[in-house]
């Protein structure tokens, strides 16, 4: 729908009916806007508009009852911002009792009374979207919480599926930003797929053929032609999981896609165009990689016009709250029983969300009764939840239970690996008897431990690119 809309919009703006389109809040904030270039994301601090008639809307209090705020310069005087500007009529349509439409004219004297009602017809459709979305966010499958933290990135959510910029998703392990990106992407309209590129489970040697795809015979192992995932996402997003593993190689050719949104396939002399918006997440501190030669300043800057900072589990508790009757499924129709909330309160979540749902998992397969304070306790204080230097072992059984659990091979084996935590001796252990329990079959493997169809051929090349095949003698 917000697709759709901003679709109509854009249609006028190309037929030069309107020179500017700006969706603005009662705080002022600016959520979108689209035509002219302005400056600023507030309307305090920002130009390129007519400042007055807009305060003039942020300082009505409740519900405006005006259909419409016209001002034209055939029936009143402009502002003085506006005939510098050379506007000659704006109109000013509340959306919400929160969020307002603005719109105004470079080259008509005035606007017609069918351009008004196309303006009020996208104004009611934009304000239907706008509470509909605010409404999925409190849903299951939405943003879960209750904190000041938690509905700030509501906001933010709403603020920038408007808009076509990258968004950078900064936080801890299991914050939730992978679901974000894809609440981001829901929310925008967009008809195009979300694609997810795993970037710690592609080597670096493939990054660019994964991305961007080849032609049969652009390098010795293309026996065909691939499609990229900027192919497969045209129209939609594609959504960069811990953006900085990008090896620095690549990452000018990223800057070049998400800038003119132009890229090369492999094999392929000429340019190709694709619309793809471009998430990114990472847990890492980029002004550290900037500074440690291992990212590109230009690339950060690029990414982090739009950024949401979640905040990890222990500084929104309150949360919790909302969080265990999400998963309740997890505990097997079993009451919460003394001492439950109490213990998972009292507990610092460094896991994050995603530590939350193991524990309530692991609670409800093995308590007999109600869930207590004591069970609770029992899961977290396992020996695989200890932090102080496991051994082969315990971190084996750490990485048996996160597939068990749900958790994909990238995600549960492959980033250990990389970052060092798993050698090539453990991770072969773990393949090897998954391979052991999949008859030999590298497909059922691959399905056993959650990864798609169209990562399978990632995953050939990961076994064999880094010796860990598990058919292979040591």
């Amino acid at each position: 729908m917000f697709e759709s809309i901003k679709t109509k919009l854009w249609e006028l703006l190309k037929g030069k009916e309107v020179s500017l389109a700006l969706l603005y809040d009662r705080e002022g904030e600016i959520l979108w806007h689209k035509g002219r270039n302005i400056i600023g994301r507030t309307i305090d601090e920002g130009d390129g508009f007519s400042k007055s008639y807009i305060k003039g809307t942020l300082n009505q209090p409740g519900t405006i009852e005006e259909e419409n705020i016209v001002v034209s310069s055939k029936s009143s005087q402009l502002s003085r911002s506006a005939d510098v500007l050379h506007i000659k009529s704006l109109i000013i349509q509340p959306v919400s009792e929160r969020f307002f439409l603005y719109i105004d004219s470079g080259i008509k004297d005035a606007f017609s009374d069918t351009d008004r009602e196309v303006f009020k017809v996208i104004g009611e459709l934009l304000g239907e979207m706008i509470n509909q979305v605010k409404k999925s966010q409190q849903d299951v499958g939405g943003i879960t919480g209750s904190s000041e933290e938690i509905n700030k990135i509501r906001e933010l959510v709403l603020k920038y599926s408007l808009e076509e910029n990258p968004v950078l998703l900064l936080g801890e392990t299991g914050t939730g930003k992978s679901r974000i990106a894809e609440l981001i992407h829901r929310y925008s309209g967009r008809k195009g797929k979300f694609f997810t590129v795993n970037t710690p489970g592609i080597p670096d040697n493939l990054l660019e053929s994964e991305i961007f795809g080849h032609k049969k015979g652009a390098f010795t192992d293309a026996r065909a032609d691939k499609k990229g995932f900027v192919d497969e996402a045209v129209g939609g997003t594609l959504f960069f999981d811990e953006i900085s593993e990008v090896p620095i190689t690549f990452q000018a050719k990223l800057l070049r896609f998400i800038e003119t949104r132009k890229y090369q396939v492999l094999g392929e002399p000429a340019e190709r165009k694709a619309d793809v918006r471009i998430l990114a997440a990472t847990n890492r501190d980029l002004k550290q990689a900037i500074q440690e030669n291992q990212f590109r300043e230009d690339l950060y800057f690029r990414l982090q016009v739009l950024e949401i900072e979640i905040p990890p589990l222990r500084k929104r508790k309150q949360d919790i709250r909302s969080l265990v009757p999400e998963h309740r499924k997890l505990l097997k129709g079993k009451e919460i029983g003394p001492g439950f909330w109490e213990a998972v309160f009292d507990h610092n979540w460094p896991g994050n969300i995603r530590e939350l749902i193991t524990v309530l998992t692991r609670a409800g397969i093995h308590s007999v009764g109600p869930i207590t304070g004591e069970d609770v306790g029992n899961v977290i204080n396992r020996d695989h939840y200890k932090k102080a230097s496991p051994g082969t072992d315990d971190k084996l059984e750490q990485i048996r239970f996160a597939v068990e659990e749900g958790k994909s091979f990238w995600e549960a084996v492959w980033q250990p690996f990389i970052k060092r935590y798993l050698n090539r001796d453990e991770i072969k252990q773990v393949l090897e008897d998954g391979y052991i329990r999949s008859d030999s079959s590298l497909k059922k493997l691959s399905q056993q431990m959650h990864i798609k169809d169209s990562e399978f051929k990632r995953f050939i090349a990961a076994l064999h690119n880094y010796d860990i095949h598990p058919a292979k003698k040591k």
